[in-house]
């Protein structure tokens, strides 16, 4: 029962991953929104990237947690755990080495794919932050901004989109709260 558990937490890790990688180019259009960069508006601080040349770092502390978001990849730091997306992998990794993830500079033996369990439990920060930008995103421009952004995103997208924006906000939200009890996305959308 441990395993199957352990092996649906899994699953819906990579799907939770393939949510990420759709909200990675929401983010995109949140920084040349007409309205000026939302990022920065939301507290980020923007830097040039010290990796890929022409690219940029958004980072915003608070609390205990730093997060820092590059158009191929984000990190999530805390006193507890290191975790970094990786865009081209559409997957979450723990970040093994002391200073943090630079876009464009890692390598095989800079990630780990941990447990589901401890992949989760470092998530979980990103987790709640996703939720809480997504509900200040909506609160300064109504919903029809974001569903403007999944209609781009799926005629950019060569593969299936993922959830539209209101059913995956609330998916990651109820992931946070049921873990592996969580409905797979392709099953809240054939419902």
């Amino acid at each position: 029962m441990l395993m199957e558990a352990s092996q649906k937490l899994r699953i819906l890790l990579k799907d939770c991953a393939a949510g990420f990688y759709q909200q990675m180019y929401f983010l995109g259009k949140d920084v040349i929104h007409p309205a000026g960069n939302q990022l920065i508006a939301n507290g980020f601080k923007k830097s040039p990237s010290l990796g890929l040349k022409g690219t940029s770092c958004y980072a915003k502390k608070s609390d205990e947690t730093l997060i820092e978001l590059y158009g191929s990849c984000a990190g999530l730091y805390t006193e507890a755990s290191k975790l970094v997306f990786l865009r081209k992998r559409c997957r979450f990794y723990h970040w093994l080495p002391e200073h943090r993830l630079i876009a464009g500079q890692w390598s095989q033996g800079d990630i780990d794919a941990g447990s589901p369990e401890e992949i989760f439990n470092s998530l979980t920060a990103l987790l709640k932050w996703w939720v809480e930008y997504e509900a200040w995103i909506e609160g300064k421009f109504g919903k029809h901004y974001r569903e403007e952004c999944y209609k781009e995103w799926k005629k950019v997208k060569t593969k299936g989109s993922w959830l539209p924006p209101d059913v995956a906000v609330e998916w990651v939200a109820e992931f946070l709260k049921q873990r592996e009890q969580m409905k797979r996305p392709k099953q809240l959308i054939l419902a």
